[in-house]
């Protein structure tokens, strides 16, 4: 079952490049746990983010957020710059098990990347 979120671009600690941090209980329901692998690809206007262990371009993180352990997935400016994803861009995600489609708000379609 696929279910959609809406996020912004944010800037990275010195401010200066894009990010998008993506964070919470609802990346482990999608399989995406701490210290697997994700493939990134673009294809359709649309990034994704596959679980995929033997040819890894990110991997899944713990991070202590406000105290407590956090996995963490940070798409960062490298995957997001050449590909038109920018600062305070909205994007909408549509979540999979296993895969996580990133698209601007602005071109979302259900249909385009699916």
């Amino acid at each position: 079952m696929m279910t959609f979120k809406e996020l912004m671009i944010q800037p990275t600690p010195n401010g200066f490049l894009p990010n998008l941090p993506l964070n919470g209980k609802w990346l482990e329901s999608l399989g995406f746990t701490v210290g697997c692998g994700v493939r990134v690809t673009f294809e359709n206007s649309c990034l994704t983010l596959t679980l995929d262990n033997g040819c890894a371009d990110l991997m899944v993180e713990s991070r202590n957020v406000r105290h407590r352990p956090r996995t963490i997935l940070t798409v960062h400016s490298f995957w997001l710059t050449p590909y038109g994803f920018n600062l305070w861009d909205s994007v909408g995600l549509t979540l999979e098990y296993g895969k996580i489609t990133i698209q601007k708000i602005v071109n979302y379609s259900t249909d385009e990347c699916i």
